[in-house]
């Protein structure tokens, strides 16, 4: 009786290498198609970060389920290695003839697109900008009616009229003004 083997032989790592190769044909799609995506919408540096960053989340999930499934769950680097020559191969020449396909045919699609929906749009952004002037006329008078509502009344109690001690003090600078303005005059003799 023969025990399991702990190894691969040379033609069954030749084998998981030539494997890998060939899987890197769908990782070079994959990949295709998160150029697509950014080909479609316009990214900026952080969405175009984190697509890669997903990219390499599923080549790791790939990596995980071809160890499993077929080297036993042994990893080896040349699984890796193959990966690349597989998507390397795919990327210059499949690769660059598909991207080109679907870059004229992205292009063909969004100018139909703007011929149809153009006039849509323009009669869209003619209503928002009345709608937006309307809110901002509107937004202006809150803005002034706030502002006038919170300018504060003359305070009552420290008016003239209404304080019996301020009317005091005053009668007694008018007399104090009185005595001084009768002694300006004696002394220049008008008097």
């Amino acid at each position: 009786m023969e025990g399991l083997e702990s190894f691969f032989t040379s033609g069954q790592q030749l084998q998981l290498f030539l494997l890998s190769c060939a899987f890197g044909i769908p990782i070079g799609i994959v990949f295709d198609i998160f150029r697509v995506i950014r080909m479609i919408i316009h990214h900026n540096k952080i969405a175009a970060a984190l697509e890669d960053i997903l990219f390499f989340c599923l080549y790791g999930v790939f990596l995980m389920c071809f160890t499993i499934s077929m080297a036993r769950s042994e990893f080896r680097f040349y699984y890796c290695a193959g990966n690349l020559i597989g998507f390397i191969l795919y990327y210059v020449t499949a690769g660059t003839v598909v991207t080109g396909i679907l870059r004229k045919i992205i292009g063909f699609i969004k100018r139909a697109l703007l011929r149809i929906f153009r006039p849509l749009l323009k009669k869209f952004v003619l209503i928002c900008e009345k709608i937006r002037t309307i809110f901002v006329g509107s937004l202006q008078n809150i803005k002034s009616n706030k502002k006038n509502s919170e300018t504060l009344l003359i305070d009552d109690t420290n008016l003239l009229y209404n304080s019996n001690k301020e009317k005091k003090n005053k009668r007694k600078n008018v007399k104090k003004l009185g005595v001084q303005n009768y002694k300006k005059k004696t002394k220049k003799g008008h008097v």
